[in-house]
């Protein structure tokens, strides 16, 4: 089977190279406090907390703006193709610049958790927006490239992140996290007013909202269920079995929904393209699960069994993130022809199960020389995959469903990195803790160590524990990690599965 990569762009749409240039500068302007609002925060969580009470919901503060960012891609998707991107992407700015404000100004908890999802909405339509703009104004053999950086930005934030959190708490206060925001936003905002000349959209129909609801339910039930599940619930408990019932109900009901909507924003259509869905399920899993997995959870064997400082975890993922940059920066130069997608993301998905397997394999004897050459490995491939898929993806929908197919590959990749890293978490916290609970039962493990709390425990904390009862947690880490980057591999396999069934391109023609 064979398909031919879409070049139906209108032609008033691609823009000059001068123009393109600072339309790309105005989306990067954008693009860099939507990513990092969704690692900012983290070090200033308890500080935040600590201000404004509220200590029990201080992990909403981040899952509240990711769920909403995932619910805001698939929304703008549609919205875009059938209202204007340009509108769409101005009105989405708007409301990030809303809630960042609101963010900055709250008073209580409740406030600050109401006031991220108000910016998680505003910057999953944004990143939408923007990354079908970017097919609207490119040509097709200019787009990886041009999407590639942007691509470079989602790394680099990951990079900048929690640093910045940190630096900005300690200095300015954590209000500033967010008010920070509004001057670069507003730039943005202005910058794509003013360079950003798209061809009128003739098309009208009414929203599907019934479409939106049971999207909304269904991610929220999922990550809900994954994330409780064996942290604040048992698996087997109402909650977690009630959030996963209703997430089934929710794409039970989906399927019919979207059939007879005029405007779906998950157009059934688009899923009977081989070529799309096996692209989606390359970025759902590689860059989304494997990759916020290993982002998550590759700090804490670092600090816990290496002994490196907690305050340069954000340099820690440096031999991880700088060589995803640089791949994906060349694998968007490369893949200028239909022929390259293929081998490209075939690439990126080998190694990428290359480098889970090396990573499952550490223990506490691995020197850190070796570590970081798997991350290196990690990256690479990772770097292959950021944008490449997505790329692919839109130059394989008519130029009709580029936004809601954008943003429904967007919506998923986003679904996947928060399953991925509730999934990932649960086998991780699991294996430790048994492995801790069974090391610390025999007397050998020393005195004091029965009411260790292994979930609240920091590196400083560990080098006061006893001999025995450091050793236990150390093996129980390094058994933890192991346990997770198996089941990452597991992931990077199926994404390699999808790899494979991808169809080959035909030459493009014009």
């Amino acid at each position: 089977m064979t398909t031919t990569t879409r070049t139906d762009t209108p032609p008033e749409a691609q823009a000059a190279p001068p123009r393109i240039g600072l339309i790309l500068t105005s989306l990067v302007l954008a693009l860099v406090p939507l990513q990092l609002d969704g690692l900012v925060a983290a070090t200033a969580a308890p500080t935040i907390a600590g201000e404004l009470g509220g200590f029990g919901s201080i992990a909403w503060i981040a899952t509240t703006y990711l769920l909403t960012m995932a619910v805001g891609t698939v929304l703008a998707g549609r919205l875009g193709d059938m209202f204007g991107r340009k509108r769409l992407l101005l009105l989405a700015l708007v409301v990030f610049f809303a809630g960042s404000a609101w963010a900055g100004l709250s008073q209580a908890m409740g406030e600050l958790v109401v006031a991220r999802g108000v910016q998680g909405l505003g910057a999953g339509m944004a990143l939408t927006t923007l990354l079908a703009v970017v097919a609207d104004v490119a040509p097709p053999d200019k787009r990886a490239r041009y999407s590639a950086a942007l691509g470079a930005v989602a790394p680099f934030s990951m990079i900048i992140g929690p640093w910045v959190g940190g630096i900005v708490t300690d200095h300015l206060g954590w209000r500033w996290i967010f008010l920070l925001n509004l001057p670069v936003v507003a730039v943005a905002i202005a910058g794509a007013a003013l360079l950003l000349r798209l061809p009128a959209v003739g098309r009208s129909g009414r929203v599907d909202v019934a479409g939106l609801a049971a999207v909304s339910v269904a991610s929220t039930g999922i990550v809900l269920a994954v994330t409780w599940g064996g942290h604040q619930y048992a698996w087997a408990s109402w909650p977690v079995i009630g959030a996963a019932l209703a997430a089934a109900a929710a794409v039970a009901a989906l399927v019919p929904i979207e059939r007879r909507a005029s405007h779906p924003v998950l157009p059934p259509d688009l899923f009977r393209n081989r070529a799309v869905v096996a692209s989606i399920v390359v970025m759902f899993f590689g860059t989304g699960a494997v990759l916020m997995g290993a982002m998550n959870y590759l700090p804490l064997y670092l600090q816990l069994v290496q002994g490196r400082s907690a305050s340069s975890s954000g340099l820690l993922l440096l031999p991880l993130l700088l060589p995803a940059i640089a791949v994906a920066m060349v694998t968007g130069s490369w893949t200028t022809t239909p022929r390259r997608f293929r081998p490209a993301i075939l690439a990126g998905t080998v190694v990428l199960v290359a480098a889970c397997t090396l990573l499952a394999t550490m223990d506490a004897g691995t020197s850190g020389w070796l570590i970081a050459a798997y991350m290196v490995l990690a990256g690479a491939g990772v770097g292959f995959l950021f944008q490449t898929p997505l790329v692919l993806v839109q130059n394989s929908a008519p130029a009709r469903e580029v936004g809601a197919a954008t943003g429904a590959a967007q919506f998923l990749r986003t679904l996947g990195g928060a399953i991925g890293v509730g999934a990932l978490g649960t086998v991780f916290t699991g294996t430790v803790t048994r492995h801790v609970d069974a090391a610390l039962a025999g007397a050998s493990s020393g005195a004091g160590a029965s009411g260790l709390d292994v979930a609240s425990l920091t590196p400083e904390q560990l080098g006061t524990l006893p001999a025995g009862a450091r050793d236990a947690v150390t093996s129980a880490v390094v058994a933890g990690s192991s346990a997770m980057f198996w089941v990452a591999a597991a992931g990077a396999v199926a994404a390699l599965v999808a790899a494979l069934l991808l169809p080959r391109a035909a030459r493009q023609t014009t």
